[in-house]
């Protein structure tokens, strides 16, 4: 366990925010977590990896290894794939 120092009025913040029902490590946590500061990634590094090269080469106008896509047939296209 650690010890941080707080203001007063982090404090009353944290102790308003807990309710009497958490302690102060599970607030702090669940701030971090929900905030910018933290991530909580859902792709592996790999992943995010491969994803973003896909997008900058999109962005860059290279289209390669895509499919093209007619919208007009688009539910029949799923529908035959759910049938497969």
């Amino acid at each position: 366990m650690k010890s941080i120092q707080i203001s007063d009025e982090v404090h009353q913040l944290l102790t308003k925010i807990s309710n009497g029902t958490q302690n102060f490590d599970d607030v702090i946590y669940k701030l971090l977590i929900d905030s910018k500061y933290v991530s909580n990634e859902e792709f592996s590094d790999e992943e995010a990896s491969y994803y973003n090269e896909c997008i900058r080469k999109i962005e860059e106008g290279d289209y390669s290894g895509t499919s093209k896509l007619d919208l007009d047939t688009l539910d029949d296209e799923l529908d035959r794939m759910d049938d497969d």
